[in-house]
């Protein structure tokens, strides 16, 4: 009887301490989690709302366009002065490279919302992934309040047996 009661009051401490290692897992798990939701914000706040415009590669882009295209300039410019061209001939050229410069422009700009929809699409599924690994936070937080309860039934079913015996 002794020995009966002595099991069942050690699985229903072995029960609480079980319930109580999940809780503190879970809270952890918890804190893991908030960080990497935080985390992923700021980073989505960060690289969305950035001017894709003053990227380095962005930068590069419109540095050689506008090298290139001020060299053509000057080369049309030299032309005209040496073969006797009008100033409208320089101007079409200049025009033109303005042309060009507006579509290399329109470059970036198309490579700038490619890239804030990967942005998102990124941000998207980390979030998704934060909010299945909450959903399995609380799973487990469940099983554990489940399991805990059985090891306490359990030991109370036998804590009761072992009082009853002597009693028959």
């Amino acid at each position: 009887m002794i020995g009966g009661i002595i099991s069942a009051v050690g699985s229903i401490g072995s029960a609480i301490a079980g319930g109580i290692a999940g809780r503190k897992a879970a809270r952890r798990n918890k804190k893991i989690l908030d960080r990497l939701e935080k985390d992923n914000q700021l980073w989505y706040d960060k690289e969305y709302n950035a001017d894709f415009t003053q990227r380095a590669d962005a930068q590069a882009s419109l540095e050689a366009a506008r090298k290139i295209l001020d060299e053509r300039y000057a080369r049309a410019k030299g032309a005209a002065a040496v073969s006797g061209a009008t100033d409208e001939s320089v101007a079409l050229q200049k025009e033109a490279a303005n042309g060009t410069l507006a579509d290399v422009t329109s470059n970036i700009a198309a490579r700038a919302d490619a890239y804030k929809e990967q942005v998102r699409s990124n941000y998207d599924a980390t979030r998704n992934d934060i909010a299945q690994q909450r959903i399995g936070v609380n799973n487990q937080r469940a099983q554990n309040v489940q399991t805990a309860a059985n090891g306490i039934a359990d030991a109370a079913s036998s804590l009761g047996s072992a009082i009853d015996s002597p009693l028959k």
